[in-house]
């Protein structure tokens, strides 16, 4: 599959399987959005990666968890044209076995997991309609 001239929002980047969906998405054309929340270095060291095999990448570093982080974040990547895939990928693993669970770690969990789905997709969804072309793929863990 071709995504020539596709731009592809991956969150949570800087982990294994979001760097490995950010190889394939380059290895197949799309202009790759690298999204980590921490660890900039690490999406910087595989956007060079992607650039030196041919691909285009950018990295965007926000907390997905603050609504005016995830908004301008969104305008930054959305500076750039419409975003036509958005692979929510971005999780954290703060959890325990619920008896043992506190409500600080469950909140932190759901709010990066549920809720930054819906902060980084909603206003990339009208931008991504508008091209009549486009794909939102969420990746869940047993966590969240």
């Amino acid at each position: 599959m071709t995504l020539l001239g596709k731009r592809a929002l991956v969150t949570g980047a800087s982990g294994a399987l979001g760097t490995a969906i950010a190889h394939r998405l380059a290895r197949d054309g799309a202009t790759v959005l690298l999204h980590a929340s921490s660890r900039p270095e690490a999406i910087e060291s595989l956007a060079e990666t992607l650039r030196a095999a041919g691909g285009t990448a950018e990295c965007h570093v926000f907390d997905l968890r603050s609504d005016e982080a995830t908004a301008a974040g969104c305008a930054a990547m959305l500076a750039g044209g419409p975003v036509q895939i958005v692979v929510n990928n971005a999780g954290v693993h703060d959890d325990a076995v619920m008896p043992g669970m506190r409500a600080e770690q469950w909140h932190k969990v759901i709010d990066v997991s549920l809720n930054g789905f819906f902060r980084v997709t909603q206003p990339l969804l009208l931008p991504m309609m508008r091209t009549r072309w486009g794909r939102i793929l969420n990746i869940s863990s047993v966590a969240s």
